[in-house]
């Protein structure tokens, strides 16, 4: 993929939403409030609450750039107004939602841009979430374009629900040697019904262990893929497609280490021990089992672990040229509010990072 055809800047705003092999060990930990390392508010309301007058679209564009990408989710209804949270919404049970994905390209770029998308919803990639059949839909964008997409997500039972909407820049170009991709993406949180207490989505997550070390100083990796067993040379470069016969599967690893965010204005915070993340597989735009009979790996890092070595598998594929694309999604199951929720206070990791390579299955002779 070339990315030098579009700059791309990642704008921050809700309701549009802000800005050598080794073995997993089978230790499961599920998030509580201690292991976030923010306080509670003393209050009755989870986040502080935001007025929706503040996301009115005209509003947020004006002092965007001329050039770049901004894009955010609004709610076509709010139905509870009075309690909207940076990127957090509470919403009735059983009952669809549908979203509006509006994308705001400035005059100032220089050439059309096309971008993927696709919906997940805890960590699963949705079937007709967006207006083409399937799980994913095209846009196309010309300098000047103010457009808009709608989103439909299914009714929801009580509880806390992630809702991330991925969009990859230039999806028919080939893959980047070093298997570089530009994530465009919004994530919100719905609250559905009355917020449960602990305040999060149960999730089990397995303690990954340590192979590079930042005390030692090891290189600190937030998402890489390799296809070496004990090193860290990224994928295949200097090849763009990695060539393998009919009826092979391809044995490789991610990289991903623990993730801090430091905050300039709150100095005295005492640096995050640990660090919860997700990873998803996805062969050409669909997504697979990360592992047999699992969607994603939920993944706990502690502070020493520069990088983890990941071991995953794609099948055998059809005879062609497939995309392959890995995310990270960092804390997930925590209300997006919680994650950044006070100018002086705890940043939790909350980005999604993504890693694009490239399999060239050979017909055999």
């Amino acid at each position: 993929m070339n990315t030098r055809i579009i700059h791309i800047t990642l704008a921050c705003v809700w309701f549009i939403t802000s800005c050598s092999p080794q073995t997993n060990t089978q230790e499961l930990f599920v998030v509580r409030w201690d292991d976030l390392q923010v306080t509670p508010k003393p209050s009755e309301n989870l986040c502080n609450n935001i007025n929706p007058e503040d996301l009115i679209w005209e509003r947020l564009i004006q002092g965007f750039p001329s050039y770049g990408l901004f894009n955010g989710i609004e709610s076509e209804e709010l139905p509870n107004r009075e309690n909207l949270a940076n990127g957090t919404q509470w919403v009735n049970p059983n009952e669809t939602l549908t979203f509006n994905w509006r994308f705001w390209y400035p005059e100032g770029n220089e050439s059309p841009a096309t971008l993927r998308l696709f919906v997940l919803l805890n960590e699963r990639q949705l079937n007709n979430a967006l207006p083409e059949p399937g799980n994913y839909s095209d846009i196309n964008l010309e300098p000047g374009d103010d457009k808009s997409i709608k989103v439909t997500i299914p009714p929801l039972s009580p509880g806390v629900h992630d809702v991330i909407a991925v969009g990859i820049p230039y999806p028919k170009n080939e893959p980047d040697e070093y298997g570089s991709v530009i994530v465009i993406y919004r994530r919100i949180t719905l609250i559905v019904g009355e917020t449960p207490s602990p305040p999060f989505r149960t999730i089990n997550f397995t303690t990954l262990p340590a192979e590079g070390s930042n005390i030692q100083n090891d290189p600190g990796m937030n998402l890489e893929l390799t296809l070496k067993k004990d090193g860290i040379e990224v994928w295949n470069w200097p090849n763009t497609w990695l060539d393998v016969n009919e009826n092979t599967k391809v044995n490789f690893f991610a990289l991903a280490g623990h993730q801090d965010v430091t905050n300039a204005d709150a100095p005295d915070l005492e640096p995050l021990k640990t660090s919860f993340s997700a990873l998803l597989l996805f062969v050409d735009y669909q997504q697979v089992d990360i592992a047999p009979d699992q969607t994603a790996l939920f993944a706990k890092m502690d502070s020493d672990t520069a990088y983890a070595r990941i071991p995953l598998t794609i099948p055998s594929l059809p005879s062609g040229k497939h995309h392959i694309l890995v995310l990270r999604i960092d804390t997930p199951g925590v209300p997006y509010c919680l994650l950044w929720n006070a100018p002086l206070g705890r940043i939790l990791p909350h980005s999604v990072y993504g890693k694009l390579v490239g399999i060239n299955v050979l017909q055999n002779p």
